[in-house]
């Protein structure tokens, strides 16, 4: 009994999608016959586009999207450095090592960089005298 209703139940469905696809099919054929079939389905584009620019709109709130600056790492000058506590820096060492964090004090010659390793952080001081480059992210 249960497989019966439900099988009449899609059918019933399937008559309904089929009755409103009839509509649309309609629509769009007295439409071809007021104009040529090129302008018609250009209408059905156009309105298409404009709904689709409707909806974007409303999504983001605004009717042009906003270009976001690209952010990239610029070379600093070590005087320099102390303004831009708090951002993240490149450092590359005499030695070679590279080093990336976040710039968290600058005291003299000492800048204090905080690493982010995996699930944790490193804390630890570098003298601008031992720096080959500096790089921070603007």
């Amino acid at each position: 009994m249960k497989r019966l209703s439900a099988g009449l139940g899609s059918v019933m469905l399937l008559l309904i999608f089929a009755a409103y696809a009839g509509d649309d099919k309609d629509a769009a054929t007295a439409q071809a016959g007021k104009a040529g079939v090129g302008e018609a389905v250009n209408d059905n584009a156009s309105g298409r586009d404009a709904t689709r620019e409707a909806i974007r709109r409303s999504v983001l709130g605004e009717s042009s999207p906003q270009k976001v600056p690209k952010k990239r790492y610029e070379p600093v000058s070590h005087e320099e450095i102390g303004q831009y506590v708090g951002s993240w820096v490149k450092l590359e060492t005499y030695f070679g090592r590279k080093v990336e964090g976040t710039l968290k004090r600058v005291n003299g010659d000492i800048l204090y960089i905080d690493e982010h390793l995996g699930q944790g952080s490193a804390s630890y001081p570098i003298n601008k005298t031992k720096l080959s480059g500096l790089k921070v992210l603007r």
